[in-house]
């Protein structure tokens, strides 16, 4: 009786294969999402930073304070010229450093709203604390 599996190695050549199609397209997958990075403008836009106080609020106050003044890391308001990109960066994807843990958004937000959150975010820099 033959068996219908590949050998082994050959598992081991369809696999790396894939593995190495799917790294090759990693680079028009960051180009792409480097061009939807909205204009300063609309990082500044009334609207945005509104819509952003919201959702800023519903998903993030908790942790953060309802002006970024909480949580385990400096306010925000101390923060002069974030990088929105970096700020969208730690949004969607979290990030974790010793104990300090960011939960991973994408998926649960959609990509306006985070960008929405970061223009808010970026508001708030170079103010004067909120007095409680």
């Amino acid at each position: 009786m033959t068996s219908s599996r590949p050998p082994a190695a050959a598992g081991r050549c369809w696999r790396i294969a894939t593995v190495a199609l799917l790294l090759a397209g990693l680079p028009a997958v960051q180009a792409q999402d480097a061009a939807a990075v909205p204009s300063a403008e609309d990082l500044r836009n009334p609207e945005w930073v509104q819509a952003g106080r919201e959702k800023f609020g519903q998903t993030c106050a908790y942790c953060h304070g309802k002006e970024g003044d909480s949580g385990k890391n400096r306010p925000f308001r101390e923060r002069i010229d974030w990088d929105p990109v970096q700020i969208h960066d730690v949004i969607t994807n979290g990030r974790k450093r010793g104990a300090n843990v960011m939960p991973a958004w994408k998926g649960s937000l959609s990509d306006d709203d985070i960008w929405r959150i970061t223009a808010f975010i970026r508001s708030l820099g170079g103010q004067p604390r909120a007095q409680p």
